[in-house]
């Protein structure tokens, strides 16, 4: 009897999709179908997947990866949408990926996720349309090589006749000296401009080439990501969504121009921050936003822990006989290019040009700072390196040379100061300018805000040093003696030809011993050093010199040595 109800109940409940005229329904049946509609109402009126295009809006650069920020507008109907982003680069790091969402109305962001998009083949429009203008290029430069042949055709059929004649009279010996060295002049002007017409159509032929082996190639093809958002909105609105990524790819490295005038009253520095960025992320940057952090984002987060080190005694391995030697096989050295060598005088005298730059503004915080580029910028995904002015400060250094005779008999000049500001000067290459000339390239370290920086400007001519040995001694142990001794003794020589006072710092260095059977003592004729383990480096000695104008000093370094008879010394460097 129960069953046969149940059937009664369930079996006659007319379908959603086939409703049943109303009177054939059961009571229940009937109250079912009242509800159903009802539960349907609270469903959004449209489920459905949305694709959009994106645009990048601002990026931030960090010296080993960039944050990316990308924008869209879109109109969404009532309903639970996913919307695909299908133009994300192959770069981008899924933990990373960040969504914001805003709207007219009230709207409710879901989860984002980073699939795997179809490759898609890189647009071949483009590619057409650089290949139409190469080949005009190639026709143009037919053209003038046309041209071109046609004069030098006509120069040499008229070299070929006799000038003719002034008023009847054939020309004298001058007016044919001027009429050959005019042919002359001309045919190798135009032998010059064939050469570089000839070079050009080898270049566009090769570019046409390639071109025409892109167009239409599965090689072609660029493999993306796609961005799926899940968004739900009770109504229809205008929706505002951001997208930020981290890439891979992308860096920028410092680069600093470091510019020392002495020719004023007091010197003067210049000291300008450049960024030299590069990113190779598979997306082109156009026209947005970029921002420079001196932030490693891919360094570790945590110091190391380290681990546990057992001490014992070293078993040396068994000896093994040697290979026989082989020649040495000389590297000959590669001369510089007359190229090369014009290209760098042409930068160093670009440098030296003054210029009106743009200029970042800093953003600082107790960690790290920033730098904002103004206006926007765009920079294809390759090899492109672009260059950009980030700061400038105006300093007053303190100027000091400094030689080592030991090893370089010359005086370098230079300048030093305490960096300003909460900005790091992060490790890179530093341009170097004396006086309006460029005179080289040094690299700086990581210095923080507050540190010393001390830069090289170069030789100085006008302060004259030379390092002469002294009378060495070397004693053999007597009939009760065990032990030899031996003096050293060094005389440097300072003069300073400039018609102003210099500042002068002077380093030479002792042997040291960790030996207890060798003993080094100084001798008293040596000069009282004022600095004694320069840098922490052990036994560098260093004398601060003031030499007025045409004035001249004298150092003695003078030492002895005593080690056991039998004994060979042999100086070892020794490792900071």
């Amino acid at each position: 009897m129960g069953r046969r109800i149940l059937r009664l109940l369930l079996g006659d409940i007319p379908s959603m999709t086939t409703p049943r005229p109303a009177s054939r329904l059961p009571p229940l049946g009937r109250a079912l179908g009242l509800i159903a509609p009802l539960g349907l109402a609270a469903i959004p009126a449209h489920a459905a997947t949305i694709e959009a295009r994106s645009r990048i809006e601002r990026v931030t650069l960090y010296p080993d990866a960039a944050i990316v920020t990308r924008s869209l507008s879109i109109d969404l109907p009532a309903g639970s949408h996913d919307i695909l982003l299908p133009d994300l680069p192959m770069a981008a790091d899924p933990a990373s990926l960040r969504a914001e969402a805003s709207g007219n109305g009230r709207l409710v962001l879901g989860g984002i996720d980073l699939r795997m998009g179809v490759a898609e083949a890189r647009a071949d429009a483009e590619l057409e349309a650089r290949l139409k203008a190469k080949r005009e290029a190639r026709d143009r430069n037919a053209d003038r090589m046309e041209s071109t042949e046609t004069r030098k055709a006509m120069v040499q059929r008229l070299a070929q006749g006799d000038p003719a004649p002034r008023d009847g009279k054939p020309l004298d010996l001058e007016s044919w000296l001027k009429a050959v060295d005019a042919v002359g002049k001309t045919t190798q002007a135009l032998n010059d401009e064939l050469r570089g017409l000839r070079i050009e159509e080898a270049r566009i032929t090769e570019e046409i080439a390639a071109l025409e082996a892109a167009i239409g190639q599965p090689g072609a093809q660029n493999p993306r990501r796609v961005a799926a958002i899940a968004v739900e909105a009770p109504e229809a609105l205008k929706a505002t969504l951001t997208v930020s990524y981290r890439v891979a790819g992308a860096s920028w490295r410092p680069v600093y121009d470091a510019r020392l005038d002495t020719r004023g009253a007091k010197p003067a520095l210049e000291l300008t921050r450049r960024a030299l960025i590069r990113q190779r992320t598979g997306e082109d940057w156009r026209e947005v936003k970029v921002a420079l952090s001196t932030l490693r984002v891919q360094r570790g987060t945590a110091a190391p822990v380290p681990g546990s080190e057992r001490l014992g005694f070293h078993e040396p391995p068994p000896p093994r006989p040697l290979p026989m030697p082989m020649a040495a096989v000389p590297v000959p050295d590669q001369p510089t290019t007359g190229i090369e060598e014009s290209r760098r005088q042409r930068m160093a005298a670009e440098r030296m040009e003054p210029a009106e730059e743009q200029q970042a503004q800093l953003a600082t915080n107790p960690f790290h700072a920033e730098f904002a580029v103004p206006g926007a910028i765009s920079l294809p995904s390759g090899n492109e390196e672009r260059s950009l002015r980030l700061a400038s400060e105006a300093i007053e250094p303190k100027l000091q040379h400094k030689a080592a005779p030991l090893l370089d008999p010359t005086a370098y000049l230079e300048a030093s100061f305490n960096l300003k500001g909460d900005a790091p000067l992060l490790p890179g290459e530093v341009l170097l300018s004396r006086d309006g000339a460029f005179i080289g390239r040094a690299r700086v370290h990581a210095i923080a805000g507050g540190d010393k920086v001390e830069l090289g400007f170069g030789a100085d001519e006008r302060v004259k040093i030379t390092r002469v040995p002294l009378q060495k001694e070397a004693r053999d142990p007597g009939i009760f003696g065990s032990n030899r001794t031996e003096d050293h003794r060094f005389r440097t020589d300072i003069r300073n030809f400039h018609a102003f006072p210099v500042a002068l710092q002077l380093l030479d260095r002792l042997p040291i011993s960790e030996d207890q059977a060798i003993s080094i003592e100084r001798l008293p004729e040596m000069t009282r050093p004022d600095v004694e383990n320069v840098e922490d480096r052990r036994g560098v000695v260093a004398w601060n010199l003031a030499l007025a104008p045409q004035e001249a000093k004298a150092i003695v370094t003078a030492w002895r040595v005593r080690w056991p008879q039998g004994k060979v010394l042999r100086p070892q460097p020794v490792l900071r």
